[in-house]
């Protein structure tokens, strides 16, 4: 299971575990650190002054790489209080179907609402405010092809005491309150609501009878208290799954859940009135995202690795994959051997992994992750904490995606050298998204088969200790 809080913050939690041991091990190599020019280099300060003309350098340590399926990603509005969401389908050709839908309370806004004598339905309509300037999925072509969406009434509370993960299942009604509707996600900068110009945003014709039932509970106590209308309507299912598109076309849209905007409004009249509107808020409410994946049809080489029984333990390509998709597994099952004829100070342990930028992989129409993150993978198979050298800031540690060389660097001496020491185990680490629960994103790496010419390399500056 992975907590992504970075930004959103979906790695902070992870980072809790390890701030301790870091700050002591920070203070005690201050003044080291600061009598350096190369801020990346690590135990230069300990060494006596003869032993610093001995510094050492391999690019030659063997990884072992593969793509695994992740498990799940928390997204419920606790870690992603931003109120960022995502929604649509896409089918990639190299990765298969990816859909991301959302589950929301509606809140009332004040007790008891009046709406009046014999109050009947005009209409009832789901706003549902987006990022202009974010699509995901195949751009190139400038257009993007029509989606379908889906609202259905849910069966099951959701509470905001409680944790939800991007696998969650929530009973749900089958009917479709939204019929048969469409939308293009687009980049569209306002929106005209009753002849006033407003944000960008999707606008979906809800059935009638939903807002019949609502205007019907006014007398019953359904309406009488925030807590009491949620048990009486839990929520609503927003989704695009029905969407029927062909392989390379669809896209996800990012949501603003928590904007005034985005909003679920009754339009009626009464016998006295009409013309008049309720609005509910879907802020402050209970919300989380699912992420559906279906690898049924994808590249051969992928498939091997999360499909099959028995994948291949090296590979010239790995895949990652934001929307708890598929994460890389890298492990150096020899690094102990550097400590074989004696101990060692790694100064830096810098792992490069490219892009690789192979026609088939379409590298060039879907975004790559603007951040890749590192987890250390923990003795019971795990991974919740990052490797110890994140924490010493991203200018050390790395992970940003170069675009002129097209590829990722990280600094981890830190975790290479509790792991010579003994302090911590050769368990192997996982390479995922950063943002992965609110950005879409893909990229096919170079694995460490030496046969790849994107091989994944760990270049390790050291010191030989007497």
């Amino acid at each position: 299971m992975i907590f992504n809080k970075i930004g959103i913050p979906h790695v902070l939690s992870r980072l809790f575990f390890g701030t301790k041991f870091f700050i002591v091990l920070a203070s005690l190599s201050l003044v080291g650190l600061s009598a350096c020019n190369e801020s990346s280099v690590l135990g230069l300060e300990v060494q006596p002054q003869d032993d610093v003309l001995n510094v050492l350098f391999s690019d030659t340590t063997y990884i072992r790489s593969r793509t695994v399926k992740e498990d799940s990603l928390r997204t419920d509005e606790t870690l992603l209080f931003t109120g960022e969401a995502l929604l649509g389908k896409y089918v990639d050709p190299v990765f298969g179907v990816s859909t991301a839908s959302m589950y929301t309370q509606v809140r009332l806004p004040s007790s008891n609402p009046n709406f009046g004598t014999n109050a009947a339905i005009d209409s009832v309509v789901l706003a549902l405010v987006y990022d202009p300037t974010y699509v995901y999925g195949d751009t190139t072509g400038g257009t993007f092809a029509t989606q379908t969406v889906n609202v259905y009434q849910l069966f099951e509370d959701i509470k905001q005491e409680d944790n939800y993960y991007s696998n969650k299942d929530v009973i749900k009604s089958s009917f479709n309150l939204a019929g048969s509707q469409t939308f293009v996600p687009g980049y569209d900068d306002s929106v005209t609501v009753t002849g006033v110009r407003e944000k960008p945003q999707l606008r979906i014709r809800l059935n009638n009878i939903f807002g019949t039932t609502i205007l019907n509970n006014q007398n019953t106590g359904n309406l009488s208290s925030d807590a009491n209308f949620k048990a009486f309507m839990k929520g609503l299912c927003i989704t695009t799954e029905n969407s029927t598109l062909a392989s390379g076309d669809g896209n996800i849209m990012r949501l603003k859940m928590i904007d005034a905007k985005t909003r679920l409004s009754i339009y009626y009249h009464n016998d006295t009135e009409d013309s008049l509107k309720y609005e509910f808020p879907l802020s402050n409410a209970a919300r989380f995202s699912k992420f559906k994946h279906d690898y049924t049809t994808i590249d051969a080489g992928l498939a091997a690795q999360i499909n099959s029984a028995t994948p291949p333990a090296q590979n010239a390509t790995v895949f990652v994959q934001a929307n708890a998709g598929v994460k890389t597994k890298i492990e150096f099952p020899f690094l102990m051997g550097w400590v074989d004829s004696g101990a060692v100070a790694i100064n830096k342990a810098e792992l490069v992994i490219k892009v690789d930028t192979s026609a088939i992989y379409e590298y060039s129409k879907y975004a790559t992750p603007a951040t890749l993150l590192l987890f250390q993978i923990n003795d019971d198979s795990t991974s919740n904490i990052l490797v110890p050298d994140y924490n010493e800031g991203t200018s050390y540690f790395g992970g940003s995606y170069d675009a002129t060389n097209k590829e990722y660097r990280f600094n981890i001496a830190r975790y290479i050298q509790q792991i010579l020491t003994g302090a911590r185990n050769n368990n192997g680490i996982y390479i995922i998204t950063q943002n992965g629960a609110i950005t879409s994103s893909r990229v096919p790496l170079g694995g460490g088969d030496p046969a790849s010419p994107f091989k994944m390399k760990l270049n390790i500056t050291y010191t030989k200790l007497h």
